[in-house]
């Protein structure tokens, strides 16, 4: 069976100082997952392992400070080896959640030593032991993304992806993959530092959604070749895989089809394997299952390193990774020796080669049984290319067989070891006093890979590559609006400073600020070129020159989008899922505007955070991105799982002019504003008819809506008189209290209403959306929408809602694409004539800032002028209830002087007074 070890991450600074609840627990090899939601529901697992855990006083897993990456190591590397010299294959696999820890356990840090790092040492530590046998190593390093595979020992974005492809022989392998023969652990940790430089100049030039989004496999080949008495060359050999999935689950709201098709696929593969249904096992369905087939067919030896995240708040990821991770563990295996005669190797190649060739002869006999001569040479062109190949394929194995072992570790050292020592002794004779710019990446393995050099007295251009050596740039980026000369950053020499000029039109952000004249950079300067390319200027005599006191703090990815944000008015107080999922966007929003530009869409994308207080008491706020048409100024709102789709849609038919992104359905709803109602009368029991503001998404007033709230006893329904409303309203907790919520008409709206608008809204605790029905033909629409609504009993959360969240009624139209447009202003007829660069132009001068993330400040100030209006309100219904008491009173001593008595019963009178006191 598949060893399966689990690896729970640390926690957080910032979850330890909220004291956020670990719901992980632990006896030997079981977990005990608690649901966070009901204390009594668990679920336990049985593993090898468990690792990063250590009980608290209540029994409790507490993830340690630093996770215990020695102990896994420790654990798992031995054991590994030890298969390997056997000549069994093994693979390692890290699976998991997003950020716990799956590329530390295979690739490791700079404060931790990965798994490829320790079995390297190992075992060249024990080659010099074996007697009497030649031992080989050779790696090979690609990535999975989108479906296609990536050689990331090749930094030549047209050169590095492959294609997988399938021998009877061998099974599934990658067409010109570059293996590299290493004899050192020294030559693997500069490949390794390499193929990650690599990985980080594909993911940013080939305009990756995410580096978590793709799997990276290493491959380590050990042969251990032997001569026997007869003269004969025993080879026996070993594959290691270490395999690092992408992340499980949507953390981010991206949804990146390829990857959940792979990663659905691959736990598909696990189900039939686990269910012995060989027949049925879809290794063919996905790239990734292909270049796994031979490690979860039962040949290898594996392991399964599962990372999940301890916190209540991640308990439906974590259990999902649990899961999994427990039905991987049933895999059976049944992995055998691989041990093979050079010779025989050899002969069999040359065999197949002569069969293939064979084949072919007798397949191009077959002419005269088709009818159709053109479709017979058509089909003989395609059978040529995929026999040919192969037997291109079998003679380059052959070459490589008989390839003396010194001529392989020679070309290693051709094709990437000298040139990696040669980049690492420049950098580091000279960083201690020369600036120099280094890389920001998402994702933190791949942050400070590339590194570039500003010798003093020196100009080096910025742009794309070219063909024309003589206009090469000293920096060269490619992808989205880097331009042929993108900018010049100069190191002026005098004092060390250095200075960057963009080129006209180009996108340089500094700071997340646009920028276009020349500025003087300064330490720790974040410096944005186009989309993807994020740089930081490390200037050594400027940060020696800073007091002790005033050193500046490490830059990160997140804190370079953060720029962005503030530049374009964010406020980075929101909730933190928000503002992950916000920063996560931002690359993304502004790649498809910079699309949209190029391909001449006349469309501009932005983040909108609708806030809490916006969301009807369901406590979150709604990232949305809405789609704004430049010249007619018609908005939309997309969904991020819609707008990611589309994103990746957006960047093929930019590459490969496919079908068209941005199109929308000839009829599509579109956000047209929204109206806020406050209900803290409510509770008071005193029924409400009013008319609120409906904006649109800038805050401008587009319309008015009356709504009516009508409190009411039940069976048979009647309205509540005056006496029955309530003096306290803490009164109505534990009780039950039904009203007709009533939304009668809009008043004022714009023309394109006429198309048809109808009104969508939550109500606090109900699970569905309630939707009035569709109006067209009038600005002033009657719904005559009646929702009967029951809360049974009113609890403190109901309560608050209610005294303090306003209900979000949403106001949408219908939107026809066809329709014709005509400009009614000279601005509009101005914008006719624009592309839409200009037009993008117009847009960021007239906000001031870029068009990245709309923020709703208006709409706030319009909040709390409703808000000042239903106090307003709350405090006449106060009033009326005093007034009632007095009156009361007044009725008590009216009745007594009609009747000529001067005495008024006490208990009455006490009522009366005592409702007075409540109020006051």
């Amino acid at each position: 069976m598949a060893r399966v070890v689990i690896r729970v991450r640390p926690l957080k600074q910032e979850e330890i100082e909220k004291q956020t609840p670990v719901i992980i627990r632990n006896s030997g090899q079981v977990i005990t997952l608690r649901n966070p939601l009901e204390d009594s529901e668990t679920k336990s697992f049985q593993f090898d392992y468990t690792y990063g855990l250590s009980k608290d006083d209540n029994g409790y897993l507490q993830p340690a400070a630093q996770a215990e990456q020695k102990q896994i190591l420790t654990d798992l590397v031995p054991r590994l080896l030890r298969n390997a010299w056997k000549g069994y294959n093994c693979a390692l696999i890290a699976y998991g959640q997003r950020g716990t820890g799956k590329s530390v356990s295979i690739f490791g840090n700079k404060s931790y030593q990965g798994a490829i790092s320790a079995v390297c040492d190992k075992l060249f530590d024990q080659i010099p032991l074996a007697k009497d046998t030649l031992c080989q190593v050779s790696i090979s390093m690609m990535e999975v993304y989108n479906n296609e595979v990536r050689d990331l020992m090749s930094n030549n974005v047209q050169e590095s992806t492959l294609k997988v492809r399938e021998n009877k022989r061998i099974g599934y392998y990658v067409d010109g993959l570059k293996v590299l023969a290493v004899a050192t652990v020294s030559d693997i940790e500069r490949i390794l530092k390499e193929g990650k430089r690599n990985r980080a100049l594909l993911s940013t030039e080939m305009n990756s959604l995410s580096t978590h989004s793709s799997t990276v496999l290493f491959q380590l080949k050990f042969v251990q070749k032997c001569l026997k008495k007869s003269g004969q060359i025993i080879n026996k050999s070993s594959i290691i895989n270490f395999v690092d999935l992408p992340a499980t689950g949507a953390e981010s709201g991206v949804v990146n089809e390829s990857l959940e098709k792979n990663l659905s696929v691959f736990h598909s593969v696990v189900e039939a394997l686990i269910d012995n249904k060989e027949a049925k096992v879809p290794f063919n369905d996905s790239t990734l299952t292909k270049l796994l087939k031979p490690v979860l067919s039962g040949h290898s030896k594996i392991t399964l390193i599962a990372n999940i995240s301890p916190i209540d708040s991640d308990y439906n990821r974590t259990m999902t990774v649990l899961k999994f991770a427990e039905q991987f563990r049933k895999i059976v295996l049944n992995a055998g020796v691989n041990e093979s005669v050079t010779d025989e190797v050899i002969q069999k190649l040359r065999e197949e080669n002569a069969e293939l060739l064979s084949e072919l002869r007798n397949e191009e006999n077959l002419v005269l049984k088709y009818s159709d001569p053109k479709e017979f040479q058509k089909i003989m062109e395609k059978r040529k290319k995929e026999i040919y190949r192969i037997i291109r394929s079998n003679e380059e194995e052959i070459d490589e067989l008989k390839q003396t072992w010194e001529d392989k570790l020679l070309i290693t050292l051709q094709k990437m070891l000298k040139v990696a020592e040669l980049r690492e002794a420049a950098f580091e004779q000279d960083k201690e006093t020369v600036p120099y710019l280094w890389n920001l990446h998402e994702d933190p393995q791949l942050t400070g890979s590339i590194v570039h050099l500003l010798q003093p007295i020196l100009s080096y251009t910025i742009g794309r590559q070219t063909d024309d050596n003589e206009d090469k740039s000293d920096i060269t980026l490619n992808g989205l609006s880097i331009q042929r000369t993108h900018a010049v950053i100069t190191n002026e020499g005098r004092d060390g400073a250095v200075s960057l000029s963009p080129c006209t039109s180009s996108k340089v952000l500094v700071n997340g600020r646009l920028v276009d004249k020349p500025i003087t950079l300064h330490h720790n300067d974040r410096i944005t070129f186009g989309c993807h390319h994020l740089y930081v200027l490390n200037h050594p005599r400027e940060m020696k020159s800073l007091p002790a006191t005033n050193k500046p703090v490490a830059i990160t990815y997140l804190q370079a989008i953060e720029d962005i944000a503030i530049s374009s008015g964010y406020t980075t107080e929101s909730d933190d899922n928000i503002k992950k999922e916000v920063f996560r966007l931002i690359p993304m929003v502004h790649e498809a505007n910079i699309i949209s530009e190029e391909l001449d869409k006349r469309l501009s994308f932005e983040i909108v955070s609708l806030p809490l207080k916006a969301r009807g008491g369901k406590r979150e706020t709604k990232v949305m991105i809405q789609k704004k048409q430049l010249v007619t100024g018609k908005m939309s709102l997309w969904s991020v799982e819609c707008f990611c789709s589309r994103y990746i849609a957006m960047k093929d038919i930019y590459q490969k002019q496919d079908e068209d992104p941005f199109w929308e359905p000839d009829c599509n709803e579109a956000l047209m504003g929204q109206a806020y109602v406050y209900m803290q009368y409510l509770p008071y029991m005193v029924q409400m008819e009013d008319t609120v503001t409906i904006s649109d998404l800038d805050g401008h007033k587009i319309g008015q809506l009356n709504v009516h709230v009508l409190p009411h006893k039940p069976n048979p329904i009647q309205p509540l008189d005056d006496n029955s409303s309530i003096e306290n309203t803490d009164d109505t907790l534990g009780k039950r209290i039904q009203f007709q919520f009533k939304i009668k008409n809009a008043v004022g709206l714009p023309e394109r209403a006429k198309k048809g608008v109808f009104c969508k809204f939550h109500f606090f605790l109900d699970v569905n959306e309630s939707v009035t029905k569709t109006i067209a033909e009038t600005v002033s629409p009657n719904f005559n929408y009646m929702k009967e609504v029951t809360i049974d009993p009113v609890t403190p959360s109901t309560l608050y809602s209610l005294r303090n969240e306003p209900l979000l009624i949403e106001l949408w139209t219908k939107e026809t694409q066809v329709e014709k447009w005509e400009p009614s202003s000279v601005e509009e007829e101005m914008k006719v004539t624009m592309d839409t660069k200009e037009l993008m132009r117009h847009e960021r001068q007239t906000r001031g800032c870029p068009v990245v993330i709309k923020v709703l400040q208006r709409q706030t100030v319009k909040i709390e002028s409703e808000v000042m209006k239903y106090e307003l309100a709350t405090m006449k219904a106060k009033v009326n209830h005093l007034e009632a008491s007095v009156k009361r009173v007044e009725d008590l001593i009216t009745k007594a002087e009609e009747k000529n008595d001067d005495k008024i019963l006490l208990i009455d009178l006490q009522k009366a007074v005592k409702n007075i006191l409540k109020n006051e």
